[in-house]
């Protein structure tokens, strides 16, 4: 009884953390196999894409604010889904491992996108408001086990 009290707060605690996600996979080709990594999505995306064409493996969430929300597997790392001035943007090193690249547009909207090898999770376009929510989101991708 006593281990079943002292593990109900983390139970309940972990259903409020993602009230504001929905839970996903991402769906991508490795070496000719379905390969998958969980996300947490904001919610209240409008629309959901996937795209799998040229080696690249694309996921995108786009938000009625016109916010959008990527995942991404690239055979080819030299291709950039977000082109960074790199004069201007020195990346913050990931503690997962990668690059972390982020900044503000002059429309005052929020980018960001994380490079770890061949993956790429990041969004644009998103208001002060929701920032919080897609760090949170990005960071999860990176974090998982590939």
């Amino acid at each position: 009884m006593k281990k079943l009290l002292a593990i109900l707060p983390v139970l309940l605690g972990s259903c409020f953390l993602f009230k504001d996600y929905k839970k996903t996979e991402f769906e991508y080709r490795l070496n000719g196999q379905t390969a998958s990594t969980p996300l947490i999505v904001p919610r209240g995306y409008v629309k959901q894409e996937k795209a799998d064409t040229a080696g690249i493996s694309l996921q995108t969430f786009r938000y009625s604010d016109g916010s959008i929300l990527y995942a991404a597997y690239l055979t080819d790392t030299t291709y950039e889904l977000q082109a960074f001035n790199k004069e201007i943007h020195q990346p913050l090193i990931n503690s997962a491992g990668g690059l972390i690249y982020k900044g503000q547009s002059p429309n005052e909207l929020f980018y960001r996108e994380i490079r770890q090898g061949n993956y790429r999770f990041g969004y644009r376009n998103v208001p002060s408001i929701n920032e919080s929510y897609f760090d949170s989101a990005t960071n999860y991708a990176s974090l998982q086990k590939k």
